[in-house]
């Protein structure tokens, strides 16, 4: 486990030092979780998702398991219930 000596500043803040900062990627603007257990402060880096790009190949499934149903955006739960029920009644 590697450790650092930081100082709390006169507004509470502190720095984090670079090798710790280039070794989990940490750039301006990224967010951190602080995270308290007892005498303990822990920082964890959040990972934010990225939506997808329009040429994400991602795209040419969308739509490609035709169930000839209309309604399945709203019904969804149903549907897969119903799938269930009957895989139980073989």
């Amino acid at each position: 486990m590697e450790k650092e000596m930081m100082r709390i500043s006169t507004k509470g803040q502190l720095t984090i030092p670079i090798s710790v900062r280039k070794k989990l990627n940490i750039k301006d603007g990224d967010y951190l979780y602080i995270i308290v257990e007892g005498e303990e402060i822990r920082l964890k880096k959040v990972k934010t998702a990225n939506p997808l790009s329009q040429d994400d190949p991602m795209w040419d499934l969308v739509g490609a398991g035709e169930s000839g149903y209309t309604d399945v955006s709203q019904k969804h739960d149903q549907y897969l219930a119903e799938g269930e029920v009957k895989g139980w009644k073989k």
